[in-house]
């Protein structure tokens, strides 16, 4: 039995989607469970919540591996380390006493990127200072550390995830949303790395049965200015709209939209660059933007 954290996210619904494709069992773990229709009829659902650690310890029970993909993108640095560092050790705890024997966790890029702009899999920290990125730093330690300490453990670091999901259109695809709606105008000019959540899963599957313990995996499929990516995928639905691209450096006012305010995040750094030896080493190979933007320009404006 494989365990899903953050099973009804956007991200984590994409992965227990992936899992059960593969024919293996899959224990969905959610705050809410009236948030679960889109998962598979085959998937077990238990509740569970990173700030209860007793509820962990019952999703993991009899459990051969975890997957931790729940995280918390909260405005408050507290609540954000409470979900991020607090949950994950107690889910480590979790799952070390119930003897699981692989645990992929589920970070960011934003966590190993340098003051030069590299995305490094190698890295052990981030030049990011806001509470996202460095709390998603301090999970990735405590994740090694358990490695350190027998637990075979592997982290995965997505860039900018787009595309279908069963749980919907979230996460940048609301951003591409905006662009086309012209709702957002204006981003930061910065490239960044771009990867479809159907490709996120399969990497994640790739880590689980082929990473070796201790090790890091971005997973990216194509780096890409903002801009350029936003004015594509309008272009594709057929939208009049196009964004602007303000110089890196800029901030873009009060109250951003909030995938766009990380256009203004990177844009303080020079130009993203990826190191992701290590995860195409494992075999992952991601679409680029071009077919991952048709596939998501054909899926997106039906649930919009």
């Amino acid at each position: 039995m494989l365990l899903v954290t953050g099973a009804a996210g956007f991200v984590g619904a994409a992965v227990v989607a992936e899992l059960v494709r593969q024919g293996l069992p899959v224990r969905a773990a959610v705050r809410d469970l009236n948030r679960v229709s889109m998962l598979p009829g085959s998937v077990q659902v238990v509740r569970a919540d990173l700030d209860d650690e007793a509820s962990l310890r019952a999703a993991v029970a009899g459990c051969t591996g975890v997957f931790h993909v729940a995280g918390v993108v909260r405005p408050s640095a507290v609540d954000t380390a409470r979900g991020n560092v607090d949950g994950t050790a107690r889910l480590l705890r979790a799952a070390a006493d119930a003897g699981v024997g692989r645990f992929v966790y589920t970070s960011s890029t934003a966590a190993i990127i340098d003051a030069t702009g590299l995305v490094n899999e190698r890295a052990t920290d981030t030049a990011l200072p806001d509470p996202y990125a460095t709390s998603k730093a301090t999970a990735e330690r405590l994740v090694l550390a358990a490695a350190d300490d027998g637990m075979p453990a592997v982290i995965v670091n997505p860039v900018c995830v787009y595309g279908p999901s069963p749980a919907g259109p979230f996460s940048y695809n609301s951003l591409l949303t905006a662009a086309a709606n012209g709702t957002v105008r204006e981003v930061v000019d910065t490239p960044v790395g771009w990867v479809l959540a159907e490709d996120v899963a399969a990497g994640q599957l790739l880590a689980y049965e082929h990473g070796v313990s201790g090790t890091k995996y971005a997973l990216c499929g194509e780096v890409a200015p903002y801009p350029q990516v936003l004015n594509m995928y309008a272009e594709l639905v057929g939208s009049p709209h196009r964004v602007v691209g303000l110089p890196p450096g800029s901030t873009l006012g009060p109250d951003p939209q909030p995938y766009a305010y990380r256009s203004e995040v990177y844009g303080r750094l020079p130009p993203i660059r990826m190191d992701d030896s290590q995860a195409r080493a494992l075999g992952f190979a991601p679409r680029d933007l071009a077919a991952g933007l048709r596939h998501t320009a054909a899926w997106l404006p039906a649930l919009t």
